[in-house]
């Protein structure tokens, strides 16, 4: 068996063999361990102590208005204070709003960009349309031109 006071996972079964929780065999097997561990021997001499100690303690006895005393504290304790029970509430929204107002005055507004100055727009217009645009354009002037030639000389 390995020694449970050397290993904190196996301390467990320390307690439950001091508890009188193990099984028969576990506890066999315990007691053999316990003959021939100087550190488990030890443990067992110290919970001896701890419980001996707990079992020769007396609980101080209970006063007969105990009862009274605590129920006037737990009535006191929740009696809400004039300021904490009325305006907390208020209190919160006003100390919020302060502080977003003086953040907002704090903090200057970001200056607004300059806006662009006005820059002519100016197409760029294809040189091989603007040539036939430009023909099309005498063409038709030829056109208009012509037939008063003709109405004259009749």
């Amino acid at each position: 068996m390995e020694c449970p006071a050397k290993e904190r996972e196996k301390a467990a079964v320390l307690m439950d063999y001091f508890a009188r929780k193990l099984d028969p065999n576990s506890s066999l097997a315990m007691e053999r361990h316990l003959e021939h561990c100087p550190a488990c021997q030890e443990w067992m001499r110290r919970q001896q102590t701890v419980w001996a100690a707990l079992d020769g303690w007396d609980a101080p006895a209970v006063s007969p208005d105990f009862d009274r005393h605590l129920y006037q504290r737990i009535a006191r304790e929740e009696r809400p204070a004039f300021w904490s029970g009325l305006f907390r509430p208020a209190f919160s929204l006003a100390l919020a709003s302060l502080v977003l107002l003086a953040a907002l005055l704090i903090r200057p507004l970001p200056p607004q960009p300059a806006a662009p100055p006005q820059q002519a727009h100016v197409e760029s217009l294809d040189i091989d349309r603007l040539e036939k645009a430009l023909d099309d354009v005498e063409m038709l002037r030829q056109l208009n031109l012509a037939p008063s030639a003709e109405s004259q000389s009749m």
